[in-house]
């Protein structure tokens, strides 16, 4: 796995120079790195998210033809799926794409090696605001994680109105759960990403319109 030590150790080193750049602060440097990746990853994010929101809205206008294909073919699976995958052929509409694997797999492989290099206690002893010690959970931050996470939630152009509330919900509680347990470093990461998630989340209602 030399390649993935690689990566952790990139951002590892990354952390560490940012820390000693802002005088020992790591809590910043965390979030300069959480924001200047999702920042890189932004042109890819927006794609990803305008070709599943164009093939939701494609699902959503077939709806009522995969209704009676569902019901003419109840108690014929292999026929069922035959149909629809013709049906989802003849209006463009990729269950999967390549190109979507593709960019889910570098945001999570970005992700994942900053998530490891600040899980390797990096953060162990170190201050930040009001947090004495970001090798450990932190209540407040933990609320202020969740908070974020449901504003994200909410604003994504996704969800049906209807259940908006009641959808965003779910990852809300969610976030809370494990950010009562996991480090403050961690959780300062997943913040700041959750918020970058809402502005990408805004960008693509403001272009929709």
């Amino acid at each position: 796995m030399l390649g993935w030590d690689s990566l952790v150790g990139f951002f590892t080193a990354l952390l560490v120079a940012l820390s000693q750049a802002y005088g020992g602060n790591l809590g910043l440097a965390i979030i300069t790195v959480s924001v200047l990746t999702r920042l890189a990853l932004l042109p890819l994010s927006l794609q990803i998210a305008r070709r599943a929101l164009a093939q939701q809205r494609i699902l959503y206008g077939l709806k009522a033809d995969i209704k009676k294909l569902r019901q003419r073919y109840k108690s014929n699976p292999q026929e069922l799926a035959t149909n629809l995958s013709e049906l989802y052929q003849q209006h463009g509409v990729k269950p999967v794409s390549s190109g979507n694997l593709a960019g889910g797999a570098v945001q999570a492989l970005v992700g994942g090696g900053l998530y490891a290099a600040l899980a390797r206690g990096l953060a162990r002893g170190r201050s930040f605001l009001w947090i004495g010690n970001l090798g450990q959970p932190d209540a407040v931050l933990a609320a202020a994680a969740a908070a974020i996470t449901f504003a994200a939630s909410i604003v994504a152009p996704h969800l049906p109105e209807q259940s908006r509330i009641v959808t965003a919900i779910l990852p809300t509680l969610l976030t809370l759960f494990l950010a009562w347990r996991l480090s403050s470093a961690i959780v300062l990461y997943w913040a700041s990403s959750a918020a970058m998630n809402g502005v990408q989340a805004l960008i693509l209602r403001g272009h929709g319109r």
